[in-house]
């Protein structure tokens, strides 16, 4: 697997802290100004920087290191398991006088809700490839 370099990690800092060059995103993170040049220059990972920004922006470390962007699901399988789960729980009595119908709709809503927290998730990410 390979390991972004330090220059694609300082890159992806840049762009997220909206800045225009090293000088400036050393003193946008509180560091001294040569801090992110120095970094550069001897191939010195940032890994707590990464840290802090995966914290106030929302991305993964597996993206700042290894470009990693997620992995995918398909729409009707992850559909399916969730009725599966559904009716599992009407055959073991947990969900009483719910009907085939009802169990139907509410895996739709269920649906809904993980595309709407996925949705949030890879505007974040499309933000950040925008940048990068």
């Amino acid at each position: 697997m390979k390991v972004n370099d330090t220059v694609e990690v300082l890159e992806k800092l840049k762009n997220l802290y909206e800045c225009k060059n090293l000088t400036e995103l050393s003193r946008k993170i509180g560091k001294n100004s040569s801090w992110a040049a120095q970094a550069k220059k001897n191939d010195a990972l940032p890994l707590n920087e990464c840290r802090n920004a995966c914290i106030e922006f929302g991305v993964s470390m597996d993206w700042f290191l290894f470009g990693k962007e997620g992995q995918s699901v398909d729409k009707a399988e992850l559909l399916n398991l969730i009725q599966e789960g559904l009716y599992e729980s009407k055959e073991l009595a947990i969900l009483e006088g719910i009907t085939l119908e009802q169990l139907r709709a509410t895996s739709a809503l269920v649906l809904k809700q993980i595309e709407s927290i996925i949705s949030t998730t890879n505007n974040v990410t499309q933000k950040n490839k925008k940048a990068v």
